[in-house]
């Protein structure tokens, strides 16, 4: 009878740990792709979607000094810290409507980090954006985000602020993205825009 109790108890780990891959994931990623990852990804990264981030530019090592690596890495928050925002609300005469500009922000280890879209876009399109993000975020811990560092800015105060230039989200829920089949990499490379 032992013997079968801890037959069972060590099936019954096998089978847990197989279901649960993300355990051991942070080291597979980071074996494979040891530059595109910041921080820990909380289980919601995929080989995926670091493989994404090698399509876009050559991997590169990630450093304070260099704001102008083309290079998108991924960093993860705490959602309790994150926001998604539209910021500003300008009348663009050219395109005859309201643009905004969209911007995620995160705080990690007291440091803001701000994603700012590419752009101004209309007012309705950044509202599609936070549409989703409260569809993807709802009941959700961790939020992944990635993008190319833009600049590093200290205050008066001596506090830091790093701005990103926004390429996509992610939760364990889904993904959004700044360019439309971002967070597809079967689309991706079916649309010759990376190598298998």
């Amino acid at each position: 009878m032992r013997k079968i109790l801890i037959l069972s108890l060590l099936f019954s780990q096998t089978i847990d740990s197989a279901a649960r891959p993300e355990k051991y994931h942070p080291q597979q990623l980071i074996s494979q792709y040891p530059y595109a990852l910041l921080t820990d990804d909380y289980g919601v990264l995929t080989e995926d979607d670091l493989k994404t981030n090698s399509c876009d530019a050559t991997p590169s090592p990630f450093s304070e000094k260099d704001t102008s690596s083309p290079y998108p890495y991924w960093q993860c928050f705490d959602l309790r810290t994150a926001n998604l925002a539209c910021e500003g609300r300008k009348y663009d005469f050219s395109e005859k409507v309201r643009v905004t500009l969209l911007v995620i922000s995160g705080i990690r280890d007291g440091v803001l980090h701000e994603y700012l879209a590419r752009r101004p876009m209309p007012l309705s399109s950044c509202r599609l954006y936070q549409k989703a993000w409260r569809k993807f975020v709802e009941n959700e811990k961790y939020l992944c985000i990635s993008g190319e560092i833009s600049s590093i800015k200290t205050d008066s105060n001596g506090r830091r602020r790093w701005v990103w230039v926004f390429d996509r989200y992610k939760t364990k829920k889904g993904c959004d993205s700044y360019f439309e089949g971002e967070c597809d990499l079967k689309k991706i490379i079916a649309n010759g825009q990376c190598e298998n």
